[in-house]
């Protein structure tokens, strides 16, 4: 007698049948449904939790690339003229967007009450529409003092405005509420290196007005940065008439190696060429180390939910050993009885994944609700925007990551089934009803 069709309605039938059925029928549902919910809620914490850290991870990067070069041309010592002449040049080629000298020196910034140690860079004016922080329509941040409009703005505010470029700065939206000043307050820059004098060193130190805050998007740079005209950060760090570096922009971030080849050629490999990779290798490291070791607990954490299936499998086999034996007596074969236990934990993993896929799905969807509901909840805003300068929890959807967590929780569903569905087909059907 020829056995039921491979996973043909017979089969389905039998095992839709021993999953939903009760344990008074010698069916195991209360562990199926634990199997099911298990992997529903680990396939939809992963997802939710591997959207998250992207949603971290290009939020952070993005304010990291939007406040500072992408590629850097170390030019100390050479004419100002001439680097103006390369950085032309070099915003010419077609890997690059733009190509600005900057001048950058460490500085200890003082209020009278608060000191911080900080970051000066000197810019052109021409250079301000080119910064993307410094050119926005946010009408929110405008209101609170950052500087949204450009050169334009940037000249109304007095930046750049009066003799050697003038004395107002812009600082970090951060460094200002640690040191407490304001637009229209005065902040007093101490450089490092003094000035030779008959009496001895003095220090270099020059007291400035704050036209504006600005705002990268990035709480370390803008704990950080202190933006001050050219021609006055020359004059201050004495160093007229030279730059420290060409700050590079490109279209691509994250893929620099193109660039750096090509300002390598225009330059002749005269110039220290790197990258922000080099820079902040251990920054960048260190986000990228975390969302794969994340990735893989998560992983590993499916597949211990998926062992719950192993439980309510090898139970029912006990429970249907009866079953198994006069199914085999009418003529099944042993392929079709590990196929009709197999098909009972690759529903369980089918249903429960894509269930718990939907699921993620929505809540990422809809992550600034459930963000509202948990500080409801907690009575607090989950995540301050003046400690991690975020306006919310940010979350970037991977449909690439959504597939891939959900067939592996459907993969490792049916492969864990294998042993105890391997069992139920070896049972002999004499010793199964020998007690029967």
């Amino acid at each position: 007698m020829a056995g039921p069709a491979p996973f043909g309605e017979v089969e389905r039938t039998l095992a839709w049948r021993y999953l939903r059925a009760t344990r008074a029928n010698g069916g195991v549902s209360v562990v199926s449904i634990i199997s099911f919910v298990g992997i529903m809620l680990a396939v939809m914490a992963l997802i939710v939790i591997m959207s998250v850290m992207s949603g971290f991870r290009s939020t952070l990067l993005d304010a990291l690339l939007g406040g500072q070069g992408h590629v850097f041309v170390q030019v100390e010592k050479h004419p100002a003229l001439e680097i103006d002449e390369l950085s032309a040049k070099l915003t010419a080629l077609d890997e690059v967007e733009v190509a600005m000298p900057v001048l950058q020196g460490q500085v200890l910034a003082d209020t009278g009450e608060r000191q911080s140690g900080a970051v000066v860079r000197g810019v052109r004016m021409q250079d301000l529409d080119k910064l993307p922080f410094l050119n926005t329509d946010d009408e929110r941040a405008s209101a609170q003092g950052i500087v949204t409009g450009g050169e334009a703005e940037a000249r109304r505010l007095g930046f750049g405005v009066g003799k050697n470029g003038g004395d107002v700065i812009f600082i970090g939206r951060f460094l200002a509420n640690d040191l407490r000043v304001y637009p229209g307050g005065k902040l007093t820059l101490v450089a490092p290196k003094g000035i030779r004098g008959p009496f001895g060193v003095t220090p270099r130190k020059k007291t400035f007005t704050v036209g504006g805050l600005f705002q990268t998007g990035s709480v370390e740079l803008d704990k950080l940065y202190i933006m001050m005209p050219m021609e006055q950060s020359q004059l201050f760090f004495g160093k007229a008439g030279t730059y420290d570096l060409i700050d590079i922009r490109i279209p691509e971030p994250m893929i620099t190696e193109p660039a750096v080849m090509a300002v390598n050629d225009a330059t002749g490999n005269r110039y220290a060429v790197n990258d922000w990779k080099l820079e902040k290798a251990a920054y960048f490291g260190a986000l990228n180390t975390e969302r794969g070791m994340m990735m893989i607990i998560m992983l590993i954490l499916i597949v211990i939910t998926s062992l719950n299936i192993i439980t309510g499998v090898v139970m029912l086999v006990k429970n249907k050993t009866r079953d198994i034996a006069i199914l085999r007596t009418i003529g099944a074969g042993r392929g079709s009885v590990m196929r009709v236990f197999v098909m009972i934990g690759a529903m369980l993993g089918l249903t429960g994944a894509l269930i718990g896929a939907a699921l993620g799905v929505l809540i990422v969807v809809n992550i600034g609700v459930v963000e509202d509901m948990i500080s409801f909840v907690l009575g607090r805003p989950l995540f301050p925007p003046t400690v991690y300068g975020l306006d919310g929890l940010p979350a970037e959807l991977n449909w690439g990551e959504v597939g891939f967590v959900t067939f592996w929780a459907m993969g490792m569903s049916m492969l864990v089934t294998i042993w105890p569905a391997w069992s139920a087909a070896k049972l002999d059907p004499v010793e199964a009803l020998r007690f029967e």
